[in-house]
């Protein structure tokens, strides 16, 4: 997509057209579907050839499914290099690049577009068709972030007009007890503090993306079973070494686990939603709650969120805010004795053992 064509054209029959050069691809290559379960709706994955499967589903495996007769929503996949098929030249100038790669005049209600210039992602959603389509000049610009969730634009352009929203947060919780959102800014322990739930047995739902429902009950969803964590923290942390996708890059990268490897019996699909975390790392050996506005908590979920996340900005917002005045807010304040942090949460949702 390095030439363009201005000939005028309508977003959805530019997104007609990509659809048929995945068609293209997929007769030269072959066709591969995967099926999950998100938030108990069922999305079809599309593939022509293999080159991206083993990027875009192993963050998703434990939500797969057998196939079903109809799809919530059905995203299709490819590449130019691995299929030979060149996706059509964008019908748009320099100009129309806009922020987070949201393209001029291919936003509308319907029809979402963004492509990015240095990121070579062309992600595109027809939501009255329930289709998206997915295209990169190579599966080799795949990023390793992008590897760690992904769908996650659009997961959330597919969210648009549902009680549903993606958010930068992870959760853990109990069988019986529900679950609480950990929500915090980089640096803060929401990753430390979801896994050491997870070691401590508590059941994990994401600790980087998940997805909330807001109505008509505060639920949270499971999205991807990765966890990312800075390199330096990994020896608070030693259970996930052996388990590390990639070992030789963490110089550059967050170490990363898909968890379904090493703890699928810790993973769920989502759990009802009883309470926001805001963990605060605090030197200090012990761990305690202390009661948070809902205005904190939102202060804390949504910039995060919707700096990541393209279009549907106020929609989103009002998502988030009606969701923190929902459940009780409180401040964790995370101790560097860290079995402390899964105590207190089980003991919140649980009570005293």
């Amino acid at each position: 997509m390095t030439t363009t064509s201005h000939t005028p054209i309508a977003p959805e029959d530019f997104f007609s057209e990509t659809i048929e050069r995945f068609e293209c691809a997929a007769r030269r290559v072959g066709l591969h579907e995967r099926w999950y379960s998100i938030a108990g709706a069922p999305l079809r994955l599309r593939f022509a050839g293999e080159s991206l499967l083993p990027l875009m589903t192993p963050a998703m495996a434990h939500l797969a499914i057998e196939p079903q007769k109809e799809a919530a929503l059905t995203v299709s996949f490819f590449d130019t290099e691995s299929t030979g098929t060149p996706m059509l030249r964008p019908r748009w100038g320099l100009d129309s690049y806009g922020a987070k790669g949201e393209i001029t005049g291919y936003n509308t209600d319907r029809v979402r577009t963004t492509y990015q210039p240095g990121d070579d992602i062309l992600r595109m959603i027809d939501r009255q068709r329930r289709q998206a389509v997915y295209w990169t000049p190579t599966f080799r610009l795949v990023r390793w972030w992008e590897v760690s969730f992904p769908l996650r634009t659009i997961l959330h352009w597919w969210c648009i007009g549902q009680p549903l929203q993606t958010v930068h947060a992870g959760a853990v919780g109990t069988a019986t007890g529900g679950g609480v959102l950990i929500a915090g800014r980089s640096g803060s322990g929401k990753s430390t503090a979801t896994l050491a739930c997870l070691f401590d047995g508590l059941l994990y739902a994401g600790d980087d993306y998940v997805l909330v429902r807001c109505a008509p009950v505060p639920w949270v969803y499971s999205l991807y079973s990765t966890a990312k964590v800075e390199p330096g923290n990994l020896e608070l942390l030693p259970g996930l070494r052996p388990f590390l996708h990639n070992p030789g890059h963490l110089e550059t990268q967050k170490a990363m686990v898909f968890l379904h490897r090493s703890h699928p019996e810790s993973l769920t699909s989502g759990l009802p939603l009883k309470a926001i975390f805001l963990p605060r790392v605090t030197g200090r050996r012990e761990t305690s709650l202390r009661p948070a506005a809902p205005a904190q908590a939102l202060l804390t979920l949504a910039p995060t969120t919707l700096n990541h996340l393209p279009g549907a900005g106020d929609e989103a917002f009002r998502k988030m805010s009606s969701l923190v005045r929902q459940v009780p807010c409180y401040h964790l304040e995370a101790g560097t004795d860290l079995p402390q942090i899964p105590r207190l949460v089980r003991e919140y949702l649980d009570g005293p053992a």
